[in-house]
């Protein structure tokens, strides 16, 4: 169950964003605010536009899914941030179609409609830094505390906002890149990490001392030892390590961010084209559910990818107990974990816990 004040009230400000109806053009939209935007703890938040069609409007994880997603996804990782650290969220929570179904910009109604719930989410998480991708959500916040900021002149800048640090940032968007390219962006990216690191915020998270390529040498020692999986399978077997990991070292051995979705735990950084990072060790079929090989190339398999011995141990552990059991069979096991056990316990007293965060 909800235990603090924090939790409580972010679950009614999901439930009062989810029953909105201030725009015509948005209804029937998903609004997308949930345990799955990011921890309620987080000392970084990042403000896009809107949710895009193909993206959060679709999978309900805020710049998720889509282009957009992808290379926003990539300069957190470039940047060493990890979405455990992060709470990402919208100016405007529903996405705006135009008459074909398409993207389209927010009107400028529709932005002060949301700004409530933006000032809102805000005053609730208490970030240290607060990133705008775009000049809409600059725009937004400019009606919460007045600023005299622009996105081509103040790109890349820490300036007092609101009790807080504001970091106005292009959005990842392909169009975006056109203006400030991805080059750019990355060092955007390592300045949000270096100023959060100056403020030394007591608000980081312990996620953040882990190396974030250690985390896909995980993966690919998963990888390795299954020789051929799938995506499905994937996501269950890295959320039973990264379990274990906290309960016998007392943390996970990655950086990664699950949630609980309909069917079990969902590793929102496997979400992306992440493929590409083993570009010639590892073949994924076109399918809804890939089944992913790793091709194995001798010695440079043994020189590349290395954990701990301590991660190896758990990895092969997990490996054992799970080799004999199909998808379903799976799929109980990782239900019988102390996370699940207590998201399945609030949902028999009807509480929801989809998308609520995991580990």
């Amino acid at each position: 169950m909800l235990t603090t004040f924090s939790e409580i009230e972010f679950d009614k400000l999901v439930d009062d964003v989810s029953a909105c109806r201030k725009c015509a053009r948005m209804e029937g939209c998903v609004r997308v605010l949930s345990w799955a935007n990011g921890s309620i703890e987080a000392p970084l938040m990042f403000i896009g536009e809107a949710p895009g069609r193909l993206g959060a409007d679709r999978t309900a994880i805020p710049f998720h899914g889509d282009k957009s997603g992808d290379n926003f996804e990539k300069l957190l990782d470039t940047a060493g941030i990890s979405r455990k650290d992060i709470f990402v969220t919208n100016a405007v929570l529903c996405n705006p179609k135009d008459e074909k179904g398409n993207n389209s910009p927010p009107a400028k109604r529709e932005i002060e409609n949301c700004v409530d719930n933006l000032q809102r989410q805000i005053e609730l998480i208490k970030p240290a830094l607060v990133m705008t991708l775009g000049g809409v959500a600059l725009e937004a916040t400019r009606i919460i505390e007045h600023h005299d900021l622009t996105l081509r002149d103040s790109v890349r800048t820490s300036n007092k906002w609101n009790s807080r640090l504001l970091l106005p940032l292009y959005h990842p968007g392909a169009r975006a890149m056109i203006h400030r390219s991805f080059h750019n962006q990355v060092s955007d990216y390592y300045f949000v990490g270096e100023t959060l690191k100056r403020l030394g915020n007591k608000k980081r998270r312990a996620s953040t001392s882990i190396r974030d390529d250690n985390s896909w040498n995980v993966v690919a020692k998963v990888l390795k030892i299954h020789g051929s999986i799938s995506l499905f399978r994937l996501h269950k077997i890295l959320y039973l390590i990264d379990n274990l990991a906290a309960a016998r070292l007392g943390g996970p051995i990655t950086r990664f961010f699950y949630i609980r979705q309909k069917d079990g735990p969902y590793c929102v950084d496997l979400g992306g084209r992440w493929y590409s990072r083993f570009p010639d060790s590892l073949e994924a079929t076109k399918s809804a559910m890939p089944i992913l090989t790793w091709r194995t190339r001798g010695l440079f398999d043994e020189e590349e990818h290395q954990v701990s011995d301590e991660a190896l141990a758990l990895i092969r552990e997990v490996a054992n107990q799970t080799e004999m059991l199909n998808e379903g069979q799976l799929k109980t096991k990782v239900y019988l974990t102390e996370p699940m056990k207590r998201y399945l316990k609030m949902e028999k007293q009807g509480f929801s816990s989809l998308n609520m965060r995991l580990l």
